[in-house]
């Protein structure tokens, strides 16, 4: 039926509406003429019959029906029936003067009824012109319909182009035919009203529309006004999609968002809010007053924050304190942004929240760190300024108790050999601490022996017979050097029952940083001691001369020539007041370090001389650093890996007379690299940048007493020392250029030695 219907009306039904139309304009035509004619007829037979009366009448009908029709020349046309039937009645009409009389009162009564139909058709015709114009140019689509069958009266383009017709063309149809879901009413009522249905297009397609119906006054047309709803429905799925994504985007942030009415309440939050405030839901949020999840102490300052921004300000974000339900307090940045009244949509304070607690955490641990820095800088500032224990330990523990607020302080080194810490350094009044502590007693034991911080709060309280020396909380941090703990630092407070974690970890570095200085000084110190020992050491080689024609050469010349220098420089020193005091006391040093070296040579010859050696594993790294200590005033760089060789105590001896050989022929400003390589046999190689070594003297610089072309002292045990060394470790050494193939730009001596590998070693 459906399809029957459009079918019948793809052709010719616009024809048919205009041609009916066309048929209708004939006929009213027709009968005007016609009812014209038949006055003029009727008329003429009365007038010739006698009768004056009834002919006249008959002349409203054209009139009428032409003023109707033509409103704008019913006047016109009135004039024309009465001058034609005035200038009948003089023809026809036997008695002249009263039929005249009466015929020009019936051609006035003609133009005043055709003057009232043409006017009242004019208006009528307006009105339906106007609500014609309504009806074809409604952007809804309008269609007519008889309640009772469902037959279409009358439908505007709008409808029709909905349907599927070109413009211009009107269907005529049957309602269910392009309304499938039709109600099929038997009477005009009920009147529908925002009904959702789908209608048919002229291709079958369907599309949703909107569609109000009212009876019109008659009750026998009802009127339908629809509007497709397609657009509409795609914008509010797009319309849904968006506030889905919104949604989705809103809660997956790790921004807590809370959106308060003009009355600040709170109207909407998001899951992040809900856990930022630790919440089992938004109803633990919703209703509440935004200001009531702000500290107490903050709510000043968020109120004046949030002022601002209802005056249109835009200030930056606000740091403060939140409060969840529980009372806990966290650290938080708060934005308010005012969200104005726009249509129907209501005024909106729009609040986001972002938890900064580890944002606070990180500043402070800033902070501190910054802190621990400055005091660890002062502290080592001042400890550098002297390289004697003697002063170097006091004014560091000075500044130590003066930066971090301690009352005592005491600082104990540890010797080589000895069971005992000995008391160096003591600070602070009423300080009296012994001048001797076992190292193997608590709480020293784990400082000095396992190198462990140890801390004691509530001092009083753990160590009830220590009431005497009033301390509240006490703390012993081992100094560390290169081959373990070299001493401590011990602080303690008369005030502060605890020591705080921060103030912990900056005891410790300040304990390692000074690590280096102290091992340094006692490193001077023991080269003094040995110093002050030489003569002695001396006289014993000299008493051993018999032994060994060697070493009585060695001790019964070299060294003598050596101190008689050093007495005849101190001599001139005594006796030139005016010479620079400076270049006689380094020249009266070097010749205490070369007797120096000529002992220590001794002694090497002596111990390689006196068996085999029992190599062990030894770290190179802290080797290296040892022998540079040493030489503080030379600069010197190290480059490779921290490898384990295969060696004994004396492998020390080898960096020693290679760096002493660079210094003595390069000079103070000479730069040494010391270089260590891992490719099966460990390799080092130590270069310099001093004279060179010429290209004849390399193949035999190690043989015992063989020198260089040189003004220096020396008698060439040096390197045979080397040599005699690695050979013993089951390696080997050989002489070279630090750039090759350019001699005059520097030396560099590698040597190789075991790699120490534990797995190897276990198998």
């Amino acid at each position: 039926m459906v399809y029957s219907d459009f079918y019948c009306m793809k052709e010719g039904r616009q024809d048919h509406h205009t041609g009916y139309a066309l048929t209708k304009e004939r006929l009213l035509s027709c009968g005007i003429a016609a009812s014209a004619l038949v006055a003029f007829g009727a008329t003429a037979y009365c007038l010739s019959a006698g009768i004056f009366v009834v002919c006249s009448h008959l002349f409203y009908v054209p009139i009428v029906l032409a003023a109707y029709r033509y409103p704008n020349r019913g006047i016109a046309f009135a004039g024309m029936l009465a001058t034609a039937y005035l200038a009948e009645v003089l023809l026809l009409s036997p008695s002249g003067g009263l039929e005249v009389a009466n015929a020009l009162l019936r051609a006035g009564i003609f133009f005043v009824v055709a003057a009232v139909v043409a006017h009242l058709s004019s208006r009528l015709q307006a009105r339906e012109s106007r609500y014609r114009g309504i009806f074809e140019t409604s952007p809804a689509g309008i269609f007519l319909f008889r309640p009772d069958d469902g037959k279409v009266e009358e439908m505007n383009q709008r409808c029709a182009g909905m349907l599927g017709y070109p413009a211009g063309e009107v269907p005529f149809l049957n309602v269910p035919a392009f309304w499938p879901d039709h109600p099929g009413w038997v009477g005009p009522d009920p009147g529908i009203s925002d009904l959702g249905c789908e209608f048919l297009r002229r291709d079958g397609t369907r599309f949703p529309a909107l569609l109000s119906a009212n009876p019109l006054p008659d009750r026998k047309v009802v009127c339908a006004v629809v509007t497709e709803t397609t657009e509409r429905n795609r914008m509010e799925e797009r319309l849904r999609r968006s506030e889905e994504t919104f949604r989705v985007i809103l809660n997956t942030v790790d921004v807590g968002i809370i959106l308060a009415d003009p009355g600040r309440r709170i109207v909407e939050v998001n899951e992040a809010a809900v856990r930022l405030f630790g919440g089992a839901g938004r109803e633990d949020l919703v209703g509440r007053h935004p200001q009531s999840l702000v500290a107490e102490r903050d709510r000043e300052t968020v109120r004046a924050y949030r002022e601002r921004a209802l005056r249109g300000e835009a200030p930056v974000p606000l740091v403060c304190t939140l409060c969840r339900p529980g009372g806990a307090e966290w650290p938080a940045e708060v934005s308010v942004t005012l969200l104005k009244k726009n249509g129907d949509a209501p005024e909106r304070l729009i609040l986001a929240i972002r938890d900064i607690t580890e944002r606070c955490r990180a500043e402070e641990e800033m902070r501190e760190e910054n802190r621990r820095l400055s005091i660890i800088n002062e502290v080592i500032a001042a400890a550098t300024a002297s390289r004697d224990l003697n002063d170097l330990l006091p004014v560091s523990l000075a500044k130590t108790l003066a930066l971090l607020e301690f009352d005592l302080g005491a600082a104990y080194l540890v010797y080589p050999g000895i069971d005992l810490a000995h008391l160096r350094a003591c600070v602070g009044e009423g300080c009296a601490p012994p001048p001797c502590v076992h190292r193997d007693e608590p709480p020293y034991r784990y400082v000095l022996i396992d190198g462990e911080a140890r801390f004691v709060d509530r001092f009083q309280e753990k160590y009830p017979g220590h009431e005497d020396l009033a301390v509240r909380s006490f703390a012993a941090v081992p100094i560390v050097g290169d081959d373990g703990p070299v001493g401590c630092i011990a602080v303690a407070s008369r005030t502060r029952k605890t020591i705080p974690e921060s103030e912990r970890r900056i005891l410790t570095a300040i304990a390692e940083e000074l690590g280096s200085a102290v091992e340094k000084g006692m490193l001077q110190e023991e080269l003094e001691a040995a110093l002050a020992s030489a003569n002695r050491y001396l006289d014993e080689a000299n008493a051993a001369a018999a032994e060994v024609n060697l070493y009585v050469d060695i001790l019964t010349h070299d060294i003598n020539n050596a101190n008689t220098a050093a007495m005849g420089y101190l001599q001139m020193f005594l006796e030139s007041a005016d010479e620079s005091d400076g270049v006689i006391a380094e020249k009266s040093l070097a010749a205490v370090y070369q007797s120096n070296d000529i002992i220590r040579n001794v002694s090497t010859l002596r111990r390689l001389k006196a068996g085999s050696a029992e190599l062990r594993p030894v770290r190179l790294e802290p080797v290296i650093r040892g022998i540079c200590n040493y030489y503080t005033d030379v600069r010197i760089a190290y480059d490779g890996p921290d490898a384990m060789v295969l060696a004994d105590d004396l492998i020390g001896e080898i960096f020693a007379n290679l760096i002493g050989n660079a210094v003595k022929f390069g000079g103070p400003a000479v730069e040494i690299t010391i270089s260590v390589r891992e490719e099966g046999m460990v390799s080092v190689t130590v270069a310099d940048t001093g004279p060179g070594i010429s290209e004849d003297l390399k193949p035999r610089l190690f043989e015992r007493y063989q020198r260089g072309v040189t003004a220096k002292n020396g008698k060439g045990l040096g390197l045979y020392i080397v040599r005699t060394l690695a050979e013993r470790y089951g390696g080997s050494v050989q002489a070279g250029d630090r750039i090759p193939d350019r001699p005059e730009e520097g030396a560099a001596v590698t040597f190789t030695l075991p790699h120490y590998r534990p797995a190897a070693a276990g198998g």
